[in-house]
């Protein structure tokens, strides 16, 4: 077993920065007021808030009034879908709580993909319990959205569609200026409004995350994804975009987000997003050169790995991988059909080397990627999977002797 561990799961989570956690450790003992209150230590923890609120609105170019704080990615995503739709639905008798609009849910579609993070797979789903239309668009083998699919799903009665800039497993990247593009002519063509989420808790570190680039209407980032602390996310949105609270209680986050903040949190946040986007490109060159050597060596090593999210190859030989093209720059996501790759994950684990098979909020204990089975059409490729997330530092030799690892076990089991 390695003396030093190499964690390649940076899709999952990835580490405190050190200035994050300086920036944060004040509000942890001594700066401890509720920034709700009006005492003057109070008023601190508020001042705080409101300084790292700007300093993310600087950082991705918005205004500081539509940034909201949550408790990470899967908050901001249910708040985004639910907090559009319920916007435009009409209040149900004895509930006026929530409901803005003049809208049944019955009235209303939505349209997402089958590859999407459970955040937002799951609450399209409870959408359609309550009698929204989902309607699904097709994606490509590599995972992008088929553009002229989109275009036949677009109606009057589409309200939002929502899909991951950075997908979390296979790390295909979606091309959102098109995307925009077809929403606003449909949008002239209705007459109507067809609000665009992108759940960009993958991008920060690696890709231009300003709000004008993504063209979207609502944007979810988290922070544990880009070197801040976990528990904390946040959902910027454009001025054309009411939301309706989804959770109830106090006022705090404009009366979007309850609950007294977690400032310390809050803190490192900012301060982890502004630094991410301060060389993001930079390092995703750095990272993607190391991670295009990375899957040349294993298909040398591996000849029966298949990578995941690229376009198959018109002849045979294995595709290419393009920097900023099809997937993010710190993404392998392989299929070696016929291994257990749960249990090659363990085994790799035992050797020093931290990788996954899928999303680890789709949960652990085996079973099939829904995102590959959905691109490749293909089970057996689903079902063994392996994640292999790059970290900035992460060195070609390090990926070389995971490889090893890896080749050695897949030759073991090929015996049985």
């Amino acid at each position: 077993m390695n003396n030093q561990r190499v964690y390649v799961d940076w899709a999952a989570a990835t580490p405190l920065l050190p200035e994050a956690k300086c920036a944060m450790e004040p509000y942890l003992d001594g700066c401890f007021g509720n920034p709700s209150a009006v005492h003057a230590e109070g008023q601190q923890a508020r001042a705080a808030v409101e300084d790292a609120r700007a300093t993310v609105a600087k950082a991705v170019q918005v205004r500081p009034e539509y940034i909201t704080w949550t408790s990470g990615g899967t908050e901001g995503n249910n708040l985004a879908i639910f907090g559009v739709v319920e916007s435009l639905v009409t209040s149900p008798k004895g509930n006026p709580s929530f409901g803005l609009g003049d809208r049944p849910y019955e009235s209303m579609s939505v349209i997402t993909t089958k590859i999407e993070h459970p955040s937002v797979d799951k609450a399209f789903a409870a959408l359609e319990a309550r009698g929204v239309q989902v309607r699904y668009v097709h994606v490509t083998q590599a995972g992008k959205i088929d553009l002229e699919h989109l275009r036949t799903l677009l109606d009057e009665s589409v309200v939002l569609v929502s899909t991951a800039l950075i997908n979390s497993e296979i790390g295909t990247t979606q091309p959102t200026r098109a995307i925009h593009k077809i929403l606003h002519e449909a949008e002239v063509k209705y007459k109507t409004s067809i609000f665009f989420h992108l759940d960009a808790a993958q991008a920060p570190l690696w890709v231009n995350c300003q709000f004008d680039a993504l063209a979207a209407d609502l944007v979810t980032f988290d922070a544990a994804k880009c070197c801040g602390p976990k528990g904390v996310g946040v959902l910027v949105r454009r001025a054309r975009v009411t939301l309706a609270h989804v959770l109830h209680g106090g006022g705090q986050e404009s009366g979007l987000r309850p609950g007294t903040e977690n400032v310390a949190g809050i803190v490192g946040a900012a301060v982890a997003i502004k630094w991410a986007q301060g060389d993001y490109q930079t390092r995703a060159e750095s990272v993607a050169t190391v991670r295009d050597q990375a899957i040349r060596h294993i298909q040398a090593e591996i000849p029966e790995a298949l990578v995941n999210g690229v376009t198959p190859p018109k002849s045979k030989g294995n595709p290419s991988i393009r920097v900023g093209c099809d997937r993010v720059a710190n993404n392998i996501n392989i299929s070696i059909p016929g291994l257990d790759t749960e249990f090659a994950a363990v085994v790799l684990d035992k050797h020093g080397f931290a990788v996954s098979t899928k999303s680890a909020c789709s949960g652990a204990g085996g079973g099939a990627s829904t995102v590959v089975l959905e691109t490749t059409k293909d089970p057996a490729r689903a079902n063994a999977t392996l994640r292999i997330t790059l970290g900035p530092n992460t060195t070609l030799d390090q990926l070389k002797s995971l490889t090893e690892v890896l080749k050695k076990h897949v030759e073991q089991m090929s015996q049985y």
